[in-house]
């Protein structure tokens, strides 16, 4: 069964890839770093998409990438980080 608003159960090991591909870029242990995959609700968007939330300071940051989190790559992380965050 799935929840609305997320999709069919994933591998965890998939979340915790593109963590380390985010920490890896993105170099400041004190930021906490949250990986979530969605089914994705804006017009013309895939039906799934990874959201990377980083909560540091005081503030978040989110940033979307339109596709599953099994299929990100370094490469999509840091198109998304150069992209800059999405307002939430």
């Amino acid at each position: 069964m799935t929840l609305p608003g997320l999709g069919p159960k994933r591998v965890p090991g998939d979340t915790v890839r593109v963590k380390a591909l985010v920490r890896d870029l993105i170099d400041d242990p004190d930021l906490t770093v949250m990986v979530t995959e969605l089914d994705c609700t804006e017009p013309g968007c895939p039906p799934i998409e990874t959201v990377i939330a980083l909560l540091g300071d005081g503030a978040t940051v989110q940033y979307k990438i339109h596709k599953p989190v099994a299929e990100v790559s370094v490469d999509d992380v840091r198109v998304a980080i150069d992209d800059g965050p999405h307002a939430h």
